[in-house]
């Protein structure tokens, strides 16, 4: 009797050797639970604690009393169910939609980027809320540097460390997901002109203005990649005016944004300017610093609009030159 050929341990596809590219590819999720379980138990001895605790919790330079600080446990949750969601939600929804490869690829990331951006947009609107006569007011994003900026609650310090480590972990992502030079490229460029900013704003102490900034931007993000996904899944009737809806935002937030940094450290940081960085005292408010954030954001926010005007000029003509065919 002749065995049917496909039977059950013919059609187990062959598991990658332990260690191997494929391996740390396909597992990399449950290689790092592990790891992130070592440390978790570590917090569970004595002699391990401190240890631990490094990793796991957000550490200050000094103890300050503040009337109400979060703990920003609820917003790593957050993030994590949002992870879940992407790996779980959308194979299924892909296979139902039935897009091409390429689409499915550009879905995929605008929909992570679409949580990402709502879940930091809703943080940051939350720390401002909590501290809201420090922005109510637009001389308060500058006053009281660097006494007052340097003190965050566990809600405030963990916002930035999350935005560091998501544009961090871009780069093993790269990896993962086998993208080519081109992409890497991109994103690169994307990955790290945001950590650059997040970093300055965040060790410099010009958390107030980063925050505001950050504001601006992913919700220029959050209108684009809304209108993104409507045009993947074919909804042209929204899709088409949250486009012109994000070239109005994306205008507006550039304007916004240079405005905000000339006034911060052009006009409200120049009064008390310091000669020197003191970095027991957290200041560096100097000329050269002050001059140089001011230069990198409005150079960032010009190349911004460069390149979108670029975009929609090359659109434009070739449409033009599609209708001249068609005549």
């Amino acid at each position: 009797m002749v065995k049917p050929q496909g039977g059950t341990k013919a059609s187990k596809k062959a598991q990658p050797p332990v260690l191997s590219h494929e391996f740390v590819i396909q597992n990399h999720g449950d290689i790092m639970s592990c790891i992130i379980m070592v440390f978790i138990v570590g917090l569970m001895f004595p002699f391990t604690n401190s240890i631990s605790s490094v990793f796991i919790a957000p550490q200050y330079n000094g103890t300050y009393v503040v009337e109400a600080a979060g703990e920003g446990g609820q917003d790593r949750e957050v993030y994590g169910e949002g992870t879940i969601l992407f790996e779980n939600f959308l194979p299924v929804y892909f296979f139902q939609t039935h897009l091409s490869k390429v689409s499915t690829f550009k879905f995929g990331e605008s929909f992570h980027q679409l949580f990402f951006v709502a879940y930091s947009l809703g943080h940051a609107l939350f720390l401002i809320s909590e501290q809201l006569e420090n922005f109510i007011d637009i001389k308060r994003i500058w006053l009281g540097y660097p006494a007052e900026h340097r003190v965050m609650t566990a809600s405030y310090k963990i916002f930035f460390l999350l935005q560091l480590a998501y544009w961090v972990h871009q780069f093993p992502e790269f990896y993962f997901q086998k993208l080519k030079r081109e992409e890497i490229r991109q994103k690169t460029v994307q990955a790290l002109v945001h950590i650059i900013f997040i970093s300055a704003a965040y060790f410099l102490n010009f958390t107030r203005v980063g925050l505001v900034l950050i504001v601006l931007e992913y919700f220029t993000q959050l209108v684009f990649h809304i209108a993104r996904l409507a045009h993947f899944l074919g909804r042209k009737t929204f899709s088409a005016p949250a486009f012109q809806t994000y070239n109005i935002i994306f205008i507006l937030a550039r304007f916004c944004s240079v405005i905000l940094a000339v006034m911060t450290f052009w006009y409200g940081l120049r009064q008390a300017e310091q000669p020197f960085i003191d970095y027991s005292a957290g200041n560096f408010n100097t000329a050269v610093l002050r001059l140089n954030m001011l230069l990198g954001v409005v150079l960032l926010q010009l190349y911004l609009l460069y390149s979108f005007v670029a975009y929609h000029l090359g659109r434009f003509r070739d449409s033009a030159a599609k209708k001249k065919k068609g005549r």
